[in-house]
């Protein structure tokens, strides 16, 4: 690998400018950077998650309810009384034939729209206008039926809710789910009904776990940034909003202001960084088109800006995810090209790079994971985005300072 010479050690960087005279145009892969989202892309599994997701599924619950319809004559009337005992058991029944919460309170809230409470009235059961639709989340609907529990209303919706379930199959998967004892439905919550109901917001607890690892690394840099918590509790604060113009904080307007992940500060305190964080484990679809469009603007302004500062600023993008497979020219390509520096979970170290170059941190050393990249591999990266007074070094041993884990490379200060 890198050399000990008689001279004593050489620093890998030393070698870097007499290798990369031997090296062949076609070897350097990461000018593209097409290649170079794709060699440190992370798989979903990859992503750290923050917090868990909720479980809204009991197996010990889903085992009984089972248990109690199996074999029953009146299967919609014991429906109807174990939601009545526990509202929460609306859950757990709608997971199991596939419902998301969302859609089962939007469907609701139409059925209950349609509802008249008589036929001569323009009102529905909930006392709403029939003429518009009303927006009503699942807790609306248990609260009424535990609130008054003989009530007319509170059947009603109690009738309403089991019978929907109902047409969606809930009683011939319970009747199938009756013939299994607890260990085999706890496998399946586990194993098919679970990774289906959070899988929406597991993927957004990793793109507040990616932001989490970013914030950590600036936070070991000394470095100064908005939310100033993102390191501790990534969802605690909300994202900063920037003016179009001026690019300083501002209150959130649609029509004025942009919304930022992060914004880094340099050592006058001035803002110096903006960073967006785009983290996609499954296809971006129309929001990553319309958010590399919005990058585009953000760029094209701050440009705009920094030709009449003294002092330019910078549009970084925290970008990640097997997800961009899919339509990536028009998503994460096209937002590439528009970032001063675009970071992945693997490349954090290129963040270090880069504020040593502006001279917001310094860096003495980096040492690469060779488990990771090849000797060529790391050279380029370190060519494309390290500076001479940096030195790359093989072991820890070989530089004093604080070291810190920054994806595949770790930083020395």
């Amino acid at each position: 690998m890198w050399a000990v010479l008689s001279l004593g050690t050489v620093f890998i960087h030393d070698l870097f400018l007499w290798k990369k005279n031997s090296w062949n145009m076609d070897k350097e892969i990461f000018k593209d950077c097409r290649n170079e989202y794709w060699f440190h892309v992370s798989n979903q599994n990859e992503i750290p998650i923050i917090g868990h997701a909720g479980r809204s599924i009991d197996s010990n619950l889903l085992y009984t309810i089972a248990h109690c319809i199996a074999g029953c004559d009146d299967e919609l009337g014991a429906l109807k009384e174990i939601i009545s005992e526990n509202v929460d058991a609306i859950d757990t029944l709608r997971t199991v034939v596939g419902i998301t919460d969302k859609r089962m309170y939007l469907e609701l809230s139409y059925i209950f729209n349609k509802q008249r409470i008589s036929p001569e009235k323009n009102v529905n059961v909930l006392g709403e206008s029939i003429y518009t639709l009303k927006k009503h989340i699942i807790s609306y609907y248990k609260n009424i039926i535990k609130g008054k529990a003989n009530s007319a209303k509170s059947q009603k919706v109690l009738d309403v809710v089991a019978q929907y379930l109902c047409d969606r199959g809930v009683l011939k998967v319970l009747r199938l789910l009756g013939e299994m004892g607890q260990d085999g439905i706890d496998t399946l919550v586990d194993c098919l009904l679970l990774p289906k109901e959070i899988q929406q917001e597991e993927t957004k607890r990793r793109g507040h776990g990616a932001e989490q690892k970013f914030a950590v690394l600036l936070y070991e840099l000394g470095v100064s940034f908005i939310p100033n918590k993102r390191h501790e509790n990534p969802m605690s604060q909300d994202d900063p909003n920037i003016d179009k113009n001026t690019f300083e904080l501002a209150a959130r307007n649609e029509s004025s202001t942009w919304s930022m992940d992060l914004i880094i500060k340099d050592k006058t305190d001035a803002l110096r960084i903006f960073v967006q964080g785009l983290i996609h484990t499954s296809d971006p679809g129309q929001y990553g088109v319309n958010k590399s469009a919005e990058t585009c603007l953000v760029k094209s302004n701050l440009m705009s800006y920094n030709t009449a500062s003294s002092q330019c600023k910078e549009l970084w993008g925290l970008v990640d995810g097997v997800g961009f497979i899919e339509n990536p020219e028009h998503t994460v390509f096209k937002m590439i090209k528009e970032f001063d520096t675009f970071v992945q979970l693997k490349s954090l170290y290129k963040a270090g790079l880069r504020l040593h170059r502006l001279g917001i941190v310094r860096i003495k050393a980096i040492r690469f994971n060779m488990d990771f990249y090849s000797e060529e591999e790391a050279e380029e990266m370190f060519e494309l985005y390290g500076s001479k007074d940096i030195q790359v070094v093989e072991s820890k041993s070989d530089i004093h300072g604080k070291e810190i884990e920054a994806g595949m490379a770790w930083l020395y200060i």
